[in-house]
């Protein structure tokens, strides 16, 4: 038995998470088919990228990841299968599976032939390409018959940030459902208590490091190590982002007092 997950911007008032299911199930009834999540936001191939990354490393060795937030069906992006650090990851060539296929390591591209898709819509890759090609993985097809090697078309780079004596400027990768906010830079070897300054759009709030939720005060804006080891803003029992008035691409500033950084 073969898990595969699956990613996508679907949402779930739709019946496309559903079509992908029954056709992995049709080709390969032993699969166990999962949900990564079907709530990335509508077209953010970069939100879905970081959503694959943090989860890939924690599928079990064998497991085939199924990406599709895909603003470019029907257009020449390609479709692709990877195998890198014993997983195997399918979807678009479009800069959604390259941050997880590179932390698990040393990937293989391939370009999934048109004989193991079903007949293409043009605007369901999802269902048409994606799914299928997932499940004959899983029902032991080679992976080097998947199709011809190919090399990425889209390099995403997730993790850009920049850092000096005392400050660090990073982006809003992602809000999660509470209201965190997740940074592009990696949390570092910060001293727990150190207190600075968030500032967003030119408005500086005073922020606090701490070891989790729950050491922080009311109403205090909370610097934490989040769990995929990046900078989070946080709040206790509350959410941050409305409170700092950001979302997904929005710049940050970090400055620390008595340059700790």
């Amino acid at each position: 038995m073969v898990v595969i997950g699956l990613l996508t911007d679907f949402g779930n008032g739709d019946y496309y998470a559903a079509a992908m299911k029954a056709v992995i199930l049709s080709i390969c009834p032993e699969a166990r088919v999962i949900d990564v999540t079907h709530e990335v936001s509508p077209f953010n191939v970069k939100e879905g990228a970081f959503l694959l990354w943090q989860a890939a490393r924690w599928f079990p060795q064998g497991s085939i990841l199924v990406g599709v937030v895909d603003p470019g069906v029907g257009g020449g992006r390609a479709a692709i299968a990877v195998r890198a650090g014993g997983r195997y990851l399918v979807g678009p060539d479009n800069g959604l599976l390259f941050p997880a296929a590179e932390s698990l390591g040393e990937p293989e591209v391939r370009e999934i032939s048109e004989d193991l898709t079903l007949e293409r819509s043009g605007t369901f890759d999802g269902r048409d390409v994606f799914a299928p090609a997932a499940a004959r993985l899983a029902g032991g097809l080679p992976f080097e018959e998947i199709g011809p090697r190919a090399d990425w078309r889209v390099r995403l780079e997730l993790f850009r940030y920049r850092a000096g004596e005392g400050w660090i400027e990073a982006e809003v990768l992602h809000v999660d459902r509470f209201g965190n906010v997740v940074l592009s830079a990696p949390s570092g070897e910060w001293r727990w208590g150190t207190a600075g300054e968030a500032e967003v759009g030119g408005k500086p709030r005073r922020f606090r490091l701490v070891p989790s939720y729950s050491a922080g005060g009311e109403g205090e804006l909370l610097l934490i190590r989040g769990s995929s080891g990046l900078l989070e803003i946080s709040m206790k029992g509350r959410s941050a982002a409305e409170t700092l008035g950001v979302s997904p691409g929005d710049g940050i500033v970090l400055r620390v007092d008595n340059n700790v950084i």
